[in-house]
């Protein structure tokens, strides 16, 4: 089931997943799209195809909310992002404890940055095939983060989630890098198809996140 819902301009949509019940408790993840579905046809973030993904694997029980970027980038809209997000945690069927974030490209670099704004909000992050400013980490080290990159990105460097994963680690985080060497840009598919990812993510709540003991493994996948 989808609602859609436009917030202080933004518009929005929330998935549910099969058998909801408000009077439950559930997960939520946060989903920000990147650069390739900004527009202003809600439509087209429903077919994107991270959001389609992320939707197949509701049968986990966790309730799905992404926003539409209208403007350059997320950063222009993060204000009302972060205000919308508040609402959602609000709700009475939304388990606060257990609320997530990932992002792909454009939405990469959106996870980094919202995190570092409410690092109190989320028990994980996965940003994926983005980057961020490196100096604002010390406010990630509470939060596990795995994040994801291809060799073969011609379009952000994979310095970009090296250095972000880097400085997290030397600050006292925990942060995994995994990175695919023959992947381009396009490594999402693969990241929001792999269900280990999803089991990581929602294996976290905030109470749990500070026993974690994940370093940055330098593990390559693929």
């Amino acid at each position: 089931m989808l609602k859609d819902h436009v917030f202080q301009g933004l518009q929005t949509v929330v998935s549910y997943p099969e058998g909801f019940d408000e009077t439950g408790k559930y997960p939520l993840m946060v989903f920000l799209h990147g650069a390739g579905t900004r527009c202003n046809d809600l439509e087209v973030l429903k077919r994107n195809a991270c959001f389609t993904n992320l939707r197949l694997h509701q049968d986990r029980g966790f309730l799905l909310a992404a926003p539409l970027c209208e403007v350059h980038d997320w950063n222009e809209v993060m204000e009302t992002v972060i205000a919308w997000i508040n609402t959602l945690r609000e709700l009475p069927y939304v388990d606060v404890e257990r609320v997530y974030l990932t992002g792909n490209s454009m939405g990469g670099y959106g996870t980094w940055e919202l995190a570092c704004i409410h690092p109190e909000w989320f028990a994980a992050i996965m940003p994926v095939c983005g980057g961020g400013i490196c100096w604002f980490t010390s406010r990630l080290t509470e939060i596990p983060i795995r994040t994801f990159h291809g060799l073969c990105d011609t379009v952000v460097d994979p310095i970009d989630s090296l250095q972000m994963a880097k400085a997290v680690n030397m600050r006292g985080g925990h942060c995994e890098l995994i990175l695919y060497p023959h992947l381009d840009h396009n490594c999402w598919d693969t990241v929001y198809t792999t269900e280990e990812n999803y089991d990581w993510l929602l294996s976290h709540t905030l109470h749990s996140k500070e026993a974690e003991a994940e370093t940055l493994s330098g593990e390559i996948y693929g």
